[in-house]
């Protein structure tokens, strides 16, 4: 199981006027109330691997049945620990495809990326991406952060439509630290740092005041086209400390 490499700046955990749910260990629906009990994490699984859907199984949960690539489950809340996950074709009969051990530390949100080994191509990994709050985040801003798991893709940038180069370099497994952009909707151009060619434009993103969003450049296997995944952070809404 291969490890993401990230920048390690940790950020205090401030309370935001969100109210959401989440799924318990037990696949129980679970409101959001008021206190902290600080012994418990949050995990969601992003399929970033192939074209076909999978299955994921952690420990006896389902976590995820028919995940396409692009998808992404909901946040499962575990205590932390040591857990089995076993990912399977769920267009082959249910084969197993790949299966091994995972740690879920306290107090965090993660996102369990399923993506190429960059070691063996052939084989897949689960990246643990851990969730990051920015507590100076105020105001009309908001908080970006890049995540390549795009294998054979080049060196690439990120750019803004007034030519504001967001992010740079991040490599294969890698993620950048968190940034703040002015909220509000902005088109998006994910080129080739080198030769400056342009190969994804995403033409409306509207990024929301004081949130967080994680922004995953994933591939597609048999065409090897980019595409960014968008989702919101769980620390937007999610009760940790």
């Amino acid at each position: 199981m291969s490890s993401l490499n990230y920048e390690n700046n940790r950020m205090d955990y401030s309370k935001y006027p969100y109210f959401n749910g989440y799924l318990d260990y037990y696949n129980n629906a679970v409101m959001m109330q008021g206190g902290c009990r600080c012994k418990k994490s949050y995990f969601r699984v992003l399929n970033a691997y192939a074209d076909k859907p999978i299955d994921i199984q952690v420990n006896e949960i389902l976590m995820a049945e028919d995940l396409k690539i692009g998808g992404l489950t909901k946040y499962v809340k575990f205590e932390p620990g040591k857990y089995h996950v076993k990912i399977y074709d769920a267009l082959n009969s249910k084969n197993l495809i790949f299966e091994s051990n995972l740690d879920i530390g306290k107090n965090l949100a993660y996102t369990g990326v399923i993506a190429r080994d960059d070691d063996d191509p052939d084989d897949i990994s689960i990246l643990m991406v851990p969730e990051e709050k920015e507590s100076s985040i105020k105001g009309k801003m908001s908080s970006l952060r890049l995540t390549n798991i795009a294998l054979n893709a080049p060196e690439l940038e990120l750019v803004a439509q007034d030519g504001t180069v967001l992010f740079s370099g991040v490599g294969y497994s890698d993620a950048s630290g968190n940034i703040a952009i002015p909220s509000g909707a902005y088109t998006l151009y994910l080129r080739d740092k080198n030769t400056k060619n342009n190969m994804l434009n995403i033409p409306y993103v509207d990024f929301a005041p004081r949130m967080h969003y994680n922004l995953f450049i994933a591939e597609k296997e048999a065409s090897h086209d980019l595409q960014l995944i968008i989702p919101e952070d769980g620390v937007n809404y999610l009760e940790l400390c």
